[in-house]
């Protein structure tokens, strides 16, 4: 008995998820667990493929590419094609006379021409040369601008992602020193009520246990904000990012050994994409000049035309060519031409000056960075200091607490602040490894950082 169609339709679909369900699966998962939670990488990856700024980049890099080909095609020969009809007011001839004695050349008010004029550019006083050298420069400009964008939104991202890891960790501080401190709280206000200390003990305690949630509530507004931030920076549509995940790490944040700030700023000025896009400006001036001076020169080249020329009722078609050389040359301009090689000069100055404020904010940049990260260092190092004592008080107070020594509230009040000198050493942490990727920033070396993560 056959099997009904439905039948035969579900079993041909259950066949097809064996034979694929293997090789599916892996993206499938791959394409869930994105969802669930985010690395660094992964927001890295979204970024670069869907940021509209990074997208805008590549648009114009691939508009001038297509510039370069233009430019190209204006030095081979120009061929066009043509057709039209005229209506006289009075009959004119069709073709010119061919031949003396032959026979008589044919007159209409109507006039149809159809043809293809070729003309060969020979020599343009440098003026074809200097266009294809300025539209190719502009594409190294529109790629460097391309790379500068690329490791921007990196450096932006990644700022942003550790900035969330902190903040979180930093919430989290936040509510245990709240709770340890509303703790104190209560007990001293047991204590208040049989007398064991001043009322003052207590409003200082409220004091700080106000301070505590207002820094808990700046803490978590920080980190919705930052998350907006990096949702824009990745293009991300949807209304909430996945959950982050990954750690401040002091082992990622050593920093290696660098060479003298002068070694650097040299550096930087070899490898930045916005330096490279300068420079390249430059020449792009300089190319443009070339050309507005080439105005002053002659131009030569070949052409030719061939057509079909009718009359009324497409009759006396013939054919009329023509082929010779095309020399013109400027005479008189109104001051025109030397106008556009003064704008051309003038901005070639202003490319040259561009170039030179780049690359003294580069270097400004780069001894900024530098000192940045030595005061990140130094605060690291503080901080970690601060929270090893702040742990042995902690420690302290609660031996004493134990043996009946001390109180629950400078038990819980030690608690608070070994809290929040562990949210110091976090915020220290974060602060150092910020520095460090402005410092890659500043020397052009995102990317490369990227590429060995």
């Amino acid at each position: 008995m056959k099997r009904p169609e439905s039948v035969r339709f579900l079993l041909f679909h259950l066949w097809l998820m064996l034979l694929l369900g293997p090789m599916l699966s892996p993206c499938l998962a791959g394409e869930v667990l994105s969802l669930e939670v985010l690395s660094l990488d992964d927001a890295i990856d979204f970024a670069l493929r869907n940021s509209p700024v990074l997208s805008a980049a590549k648009s114009e890099a691939e508009a001038a590419r297509f510039g370069v080909k233009a430019a190209r095609g204006q030095m081979l020969p120009q061929i066009q094609g043509y057709a039209g009809y005229d209506r006289k007011s009075d009959p004119v001839v069709v073709v010119p006379i061919k031949e003396f004695g032959g026979r008589p050349p044919a007159f209409s008010r109507d006039q149809y021409r159809a043809g293809i004029s070729v003309i060969i550019p020979i020599y343009q006083g440098g003026r074809l040369w200097a266009r294809l050298d300025a539209a190719d420069y502009t594409r190294q400009i529109a790629s460097h601008t391309l790379s500068f964008t690329r490791q921007d939104l990196i450096a932006n991202v990644t700022n942003l992602f550790n900035q969330v890891l902190y903040l979180t960790e930093l919430s989290r501080a936040q509510e245990t020193a709240l709770d340890a401190l509303k703790k104190a709280r209560r007990d001293a206000k047991v204590r208040l009520e049989i007398g064991r200390i001043a009322p003052v003990d207590l409003m200082r305690l409220d004091t700080q246990v106000a301070r505590q949630e207002q820094a808990l509530i700046t803490a978590r507004e920080r980190e919705r904000r930052a998350l907006s931030a990096l949702s824009m920076l990745m293009g991300w549509d949807r209304p909430k990012l996945p959950r982050l995940t990954g750690r401040l790490d002091r082992k990622e944040n050593t920093p290696p050994a660098l060479p003298g700030p002068d070694e650097l700023v040299e550096r930087a000025w070899r490898q930045r994409p916005d330096i490279k896009a300068a420079q390249a400006e430059v020449r792009k001036a300089e190319a443009e000049l070339e050309y507005a001076r080439g105005s002053h020169l002659p131009s030569l080249g070949l052409v030719g035309d061939y057509s079909r020329h009718a009359g009324s009722g497409l009759h006396y078609d013939e054919e009329v060519w023509t082929g010779g050389v095309a020399l013109s040359i400027n005479l008189f301009s109104g001051g025109t031409l030397s106008a556009q090689v003064g704008q051309a000069a003038s901005r070639l100055s202003a490319a040259r000056q561009r170039l030179r404020a780049l690359k003294l904010k580069a270097r400004q940049e780069v001894l900024d960075a530098l000192s940045v990260l030595q005061e990140a260092e130094q605060r690291l190092e503080v901080s970690t200091e601060a929270e090893r004592a702040a742990k042995e008080g902690y420690r302290i107070e609660q031996l004493k607490y134990d043996s009946g020594a001390g109180s629950v509230t400078d038990c819980l009040l030690a608690q608070a602040a070994w809290q929040q000198a562990m949210a110091d050493r976090v915020s220290a942490l974060y602060y150092l490894k910020k520095a460090l990727v402005d410092l890659r920033l500043a020397l052009g070396e995102v990317d490369r950082e990227v590429s060995t993560r």
